[in-house]
């Protein structure tokens, strides 16, 4: 039953991921910090949960540091770590 909830999460983190990216940087951050949030995860044999909450988590990290610098490979991994967790749910 929970897979139902944890794909409707996933779809809607990896919307807001992807939509984040055009996003001005207060918005982008905003963002970033409710998905890091709604990503954590409470059951320790998630693991793919998990590796798609680390992977936002240093984006989240990276992009409040430096928001200008280029931070494509962790865009690339977040979201795709996230794909990675959505098509487990299957």
């Amino acid at each position: 039953m929970y897979y139902a909830a944890d794909r409707q999460t996933a779809d809607r983190m990896l919307a807001d991921l992807r939509n984040a990216r055009l996003a001005d940087e207060a918005a982008t951050l905003a963002t970033l910090h409710r998905v890091r949030n709604e990503a954590a995860c409470e059951r320790a044999d998630d693991h793919l949960r998990l590796q798609a909450w680390m992977s936002i988590r240093r984006l989240y990290d990276a992009y409040k540091a430096a928001p200008g610098h280029d931070l494509k490979p962790l865009w690339h991994d977040a979201i795709s770590r996230t794909v990675a967790w959505r098509e487990s749910l299957r």
